[in-house]
């Protein structure tokens, strides 16, 4: 598959299941393995609810790395590292990051985590 259309693919797939034209790219992570399944394993795919993981074969680690620099430029959450693959990344992915739930002061204001925060 081209790098441009893997580019084309990711992007139809994050307006698809953003269900928008102009998605945000933030809210998406798109990096670069050579082992689809140890990354789905270290991304804690299962434990942490991950959705719209999917992957694309880019048939070498330079067409790879475009595609993941690409998208890094357009603002997803991975930082693209020309040096920090092995020759045998030819694989990319893309999934949707897990919301996180904000605890203390940065979650629902309540009386008690004022205080709590206040008598650390």
């Amino acid at each position: 598959m081209t790098t441009t259309s893997i580019k084309s693919q990711i992007t139809l797939h994050i307006k698809k299941s953003m269900g928008s034209n102009n998605p945000r790219f933030n809210g998406w992570y798109v990096g670069i393995t050579n082992s689809t399944e140890r990354r789905k394993a270290e991304h804690r795919i299962n434990t942490l609810e991950i959705k719209f993981w999917k992957t694309f074969e880019a048939e070498s680690m330079k067409n790879a790395n475009e595609v993941e620099s690409y998208f890094s430029k357009k603002g997803t959450s991975n930082r693209a590292s020309a040096n920090g693959a092995i020759k045998s990344s030819k694989f990319v992915y893309v999934f949707k990051k897990p919301v996180s739930k904000p605890t203390g002061l940065n979650g629902p204001f309540t009386e008690k985590n004022l205080i709590d925060k206040l008598f650390e």
